[in-house]
């Protein structure tokens, strides 16, 4: 179905002589005669039936529909120039490439490693949108997004970057005695991440000692929050080894019980099949993958 738009050209001149509150003034920045504006407006306000100005001694006045209007269609405007001047710079390499990420994957993870792409790739601009957007593709403007699940989501191709092998950890001397077995750490608190209850109960499963006691304690929605909660001596949580490197050799944190599992869930870069050909988005695919395979922790 062909869209009901009325013509750039009018649209420009609209816009122009709202700025300015002058045909004249906007003539003079578009280069073109007055009455070439005046002609381009009154075509607008023909195609669409409504009014936009008032013309009056001082100038130009924008109506209520016109003030309404012209908000609605100045985001479109500028992200036509923004794309385009994007494509002429680049001509249709590189450019800006928009995603999501997990918040603590993404600032423990991701970014200490992006400075060597941007370096790689200069040409190439990235804009991160708030994460829970990464659950949506119908938004023209996302490009990818890196999620935390079992790497399948309608519609979308992923690539596994790391984080399903995970450890028990908690603050150093939390727990008292030397060696211990799996079944020791029942005794203590145990902190869950709320988008894998079943974390606790499948480490305990594998280590042959399962127990109702693995559901219980408290729950955090960011891996960030559980590591905090860790290091501050609330128990012992089950974490992506990948995300608590820092803590471990800092002494921070110290692994409970050195009985790393490989849980269902892990990190993946996520993006719809109509952008699999985006020239940005595989050179950043394809330079994640090289530092996923460099890194011995990405189980």
């Amino acid at each position: 179905m062909r869209r009901f738009c009325p013509s750039l050209t009018e649209l420009i001149a609209f816009e122009s002589a709202a700025r300015h509150g002058s045909f004249t003034r906007a003539a003079e920045e578009l280069c073109v005669t007055q009455g070439a504006v005046s002609k381009q407006v009154k075509s607008l306000e023909a195609t669409v039936g409504v009014e936009l100005f008032l013309r009056v001694r001082q100038g130009l006045m924008l109506t209520d529909a016109g003030r309404g209007y012209l908000s609605q269609i100045k985001g479109g405007l500028d992200q036509i120039e923004t794309a385009s001047l994007d494509l002429l710079s680049h001509r249709g390499q590189g450019g800006l490439l928009t995603l999501t990420s997990m918040p603590t994957f993404g600032a423990k993870w991701l970014i200490p490693r992006l400075n060597a792409f941007l370096r790689l790739r200069p040409d190439i601009r990235m804009e991160f949108l708030p994460h829970h957007r990464g659950y949506d593709f119908s938004v023209p403007k996302l490009d990818a997004a890196v999620r935390y699940g079992e790497g399948l989501w309608p519609g979308a191709r992923a690539d596994y970057l790391g984080g399903r092998e995970v450890v028990p950890v908690c603050k150093p001397q939390l727990i008292a005695g030397g060696e211990r077995q799996p079944a020791d750490l029942l005794r203590y608190p145990l902190l869950h991440h709320t988008t894998a209850p079943q974390g606790w109960h499948e480490w305990f499963e594998r280590a042959g000692c399962a127990s109702a006691r693995s559901w219980e304690g408290s729950r955090f929605d960011q891996y960030s929050l559980l590591t905090e909660a860790a290091a501050a001596g609330f128990g012992l949580a089950l974490i992506p080894r990948c995300l608590v490197e820092d803590e471990l050799r800092d002494g921070k944190l110290e692994v409970a019980v050195n009985l790393p599992i490989l849980a269902s869930q892990g990190y993946y870069l996520c993006y719809p099949e109509q952008k699999a050909n985006l020239p940005a988005l595989q050179a950043f695919r394809a330079w994640l993958l090289t530092q996923v395979e460099a890194d011995p922790l990405a189980a």
